[in-house]
């Protein structure tokens, strides 16, 4: 009579080997995950400064000025400086006007692929090795721009154009304005994003 003495299951540590290994798996896929994410939220953000900045200079080369915003206006620099950083509420109208010309029929920019959010406020930022790091505005959450005109399955309220900021997605999340730079001399707009060091 044999006696058949062939154990059934997992010793203790098989079990946490075999634990052990999934942890190693699932922070590789994570992490992978994560920079995926933050390159995407990167390239969107380089986007739409370019959408931006080509719908400002078109608009300037059909009309021969800036939307809602004169250069007597803009030379409100100080007299030093050849560059002067547009204030976030005048960015938001000159969009608006981008926007209400789009609308119209005058193919500026397309406008489903902004990105908003119903605060505008300046970002935070700290020191960095390279001058300051910002940060995404405190309490404002970006949408696209249809997603705001709509409004979402979590949040049925639609936004209206005059409360619309615009901006773009930070890297690690949150909403960032635009940084508008005119150039006084040049009689130029570039439009960037704000610097983290991250």
């Amino acid at each position: 009579m044999t006696s058949n003495n062939s154990r059934k299951g997992f010793t203790i540590v098989e079990l946490m080997m075999v634990i052990a290994i999934i942890g190693i798996l699932l922070g590789v896929v994570t992490t992978a995950a994560s920079s995926s994410i933050k390159q995407a939220r990167a390239r969107k953000a380089e986007a739409c400064c370019t959408i931006i900045e080509q719908a400002l200079s078109t608009y300037y080369a059909q009309k021969g000025h800036w939307p809602t915003y004169s250069k007597s206006g803009i030379t409100e620099a100080d007299s030093d400086s050849d560059y002067y950083t547009i204030p976030n509420a005048k960015v938001a109208d000159m969009i608006r006007e981008l926007i209400k010309e789009a609308r119209a029929g005058n193919p500026l920019m397309d406008i489903s692929g902004l990105f908003v959010s119903r605060n505008g406020n300046n970002p935070t930022h700290d020191n960095c090795r390279h001058g300051y790091n910002y940060h995404p505005v405190r309490g404002a959450i970006g949408l696209d721009f249809i997603d705001a005109v709509r409004g979402t399955k979590q949040s049925k309220k639609k936004m209206s154009l005059s409360e619309m900021y615009f901006g773009y997605p930070h890297p690690n999340g949150g909403f960032m304005p635009f940084r508008v730079i005119y150039s006084i001399p040049a009689d130029s707009i570039r439009v960037e994003r704000w610097h983290t060091c991250d």
